[in-house]
């Protein structure tokens, strides 16, 4: 099966069942059929060929699954992009994958216009809302409804490139497939006991990550359910909204359930939320602390799962009945096989710490990295990086990564593109970039910056994070700078810089 005929098959089943609302606008599983259906028909009339990478730069809203699904169904490869990428980070990602076509927000284009010319292999460019910017294709002139998709003569395996994994400026693009995308999202509703009678709140989550395109709307289309999305980041809003639509189900990264907690201890819980029966953390350790808060406050069970870009959808979850809170990220779900080995690729036994490996609908490859490839999917295991134990009762335990990189807010963040930005700074003779724990105890981790100068140069802390702001995403950027006369390094060529801080 292929995800037209997936997408086909959830909307005779469900029909007229809303699949998307956000605000006043709802889109039914039918209705989000015919629309991709349309969209994919004027693609392929418009020229799109089988392989051809379409960029998405688009933010939430029923709009993203109908373009995510068009360019599918055209035959065509979705890239799904961080709508907080700056010019440096899309150029780097477009000059890897060259899309033809660019769905972006008004927004995004104002921003990206000097910038666009430079790409000979991107055709076209939509807006991707309502506003018409001269120039460019209207999205309203691609929208129509249609019965069936496109006669698709070479339907390819490859779905989709996530760039949410890997040094954004060194990019590795984790190639996904539409076999990979149904097998796990059918893993993951079974792994969260979903059906059609939950309702999903969408909530600071964006869907072009993998939390929101796998483990979020693909289950839910995979079950029947129901997703509702609240835009912007109040509280009181996603509160109010699982009150009004009964929501059964609420994902969240620590962040959020940290921001819930807080909210809840200044101001009560004044909604009813009696309707949830899952509420579920991942992207990053959630501190043991926030867990019994918002169990305490919320009267909800918090669970934790575990997953990554590469691993296409969560590979674990926690008993939905009971209590996560033994910092445990539950065991594996259907389809998956989760196992911790040492050096050697020989697992270990239960409370010894080892690399987790995984099995199942994972990823392809990393586009254009076949020795990336290579190294990291061996005799069909997923080798992953972090550092975990299994207790006795097989539940797994992440409690480290090899890689030099931080989670804060769910977002991977490797020290490299802070460093290769930095260095191009004409007064920074070397940079080094490092984790430290959040002085506002919300995000975990945050980015430290540690930079040696040029003889002669004086430059301010601001300076340096604003230039850093110019040029990645917000969440990249450092909270803290220290200048010093030498930076320290572990043999390895690692930061040792955490002394620094005393």
């Amino acid at each position: 099966m292929n995800l037209t005929a997936f997408l086909a098959d959830a909307a005779c089943q469900h029909k007229d069942r809303t699949a998307f609302k956000m605000g006043q606008r709802t889109l039914s599983f039918s209705d989000l059929d015919r629309f991709s259906n349309g969209l994919a028909q004027k693609l392929v009339e418009a020229g799109v060929t089988p392989g051809e990478r379409i960029a998405l730069l688009m933010e939430n809203s029923p709009d993203f699954p109908i373009v995510y699904f068009g360019i599918i169904k055209a035959g065509a490869v979705a890239v799904p992009l961080d709508t907080k990428y700056k010019e440096l980070e899309i150029r780097a990602v477009f000059n890897d994958c060259r899309p033809a076509w660019l769905f972006a927000e008004p927004a995004i284009l104002k921003n990206l216009q000097p910038e666009l010319a430079r790409y000979d292999f991107l055709r076209h460019i939509v807006c991707s809302s309502p506003a018409d910017i001269e120039g460019y294709i209207a999205y309203g002139s691609l929208v129509s409804r249609s019965d069936s998709a496109p006669d698709v003569k070479t339907q390819l395996e490859l779905a989709h490139i996530a760039y949410t994994s890997g040094p954004t400026l060194r990019p590795h693009g984790v190639e996904v497939t539409h076999q990979a995308l149904i097998d796990a999202a059918a893993g993951s509703a079974a792994g969260f006991r979903q059906t059609e009678a939950d309702v999903a709140i969408l909530f600071a989550l964006p869907l072009h990550h993998t939390m929101g395109i796998a483990i979020i709307m693909m289950a839910c289309l995979s079950a029947g359910s129901s997703i509702v999305m609240i835009g912007g980041i109040s509280i009181d809003a996603v509160l109010c909204a699982i009150e009004r639509e009964r929501a059964t189900m609420f994902h969240g990264v620590p962040f959020i359930h940290a921001m819930i907690v807080n909210h809840l201890k200044i101001n009560g819980l004044k909604y009813d939320v009696s309707t949830l029966r899952f509420c579920g953390s991942a992207g990053a350790p959630i501190p043991v602390s926030v867990i019994k808060d918002f169990e305490e406050l919320t009267g909800k069970y918090l669970i934790q799962y575990y997953g990554l870009t590469e691993s296409t959808t969560h590979v674990t979850c926690q008993d939905v009945s009971r209590s996560g809170r033994s910092g445990g990220v539950g065991t594996a779900i259907p389809g998956f096989s989760v196992r911790v080995v040492d050096t050697d690729g020989r697992e270990v036994a239960a409370g010894e710490p080892g690399e987790v490996i995984i099995k199942g609908p994972v990823m392809r490859a990393y586009h254009n990295l076949p020795e990336e490839t290579a190294r990291y999917i061996r005799d069909g295991w997923l080798f992953t990086d972090d550092i975990g134990v299994k207790d006795e009762h097989g539940e797994l335990y992440i409690t480290g990564v090899k890689k030099p990189m931080l989670i804060t807010k769910g977002q991977n963040i490797y020290f490299s593109d802070i460093v290769d930005v930095l260095n191009t700074h004409p007064d920074i003779a070397e940079a080094a970039a490092a984790g430290i724990p959040d002085p506002d105890g919300m995000r975990g981790e945050v980015v430290l910056a540690v930079i040696k100068l040029r003889p002669g140069a004086d430059i301010t802390e601001q300076q340096v994070k604003k230039y850093c702001l110019d040029r990645l995403a917000n969440y990249k950027c450092p909270k803290k700078v220290l200048f010093v006369t030498d930076i320290p390094r572990h043999s390895n060529g690692h930061l040792a810089a955490f002394g620094l801080l005393d």
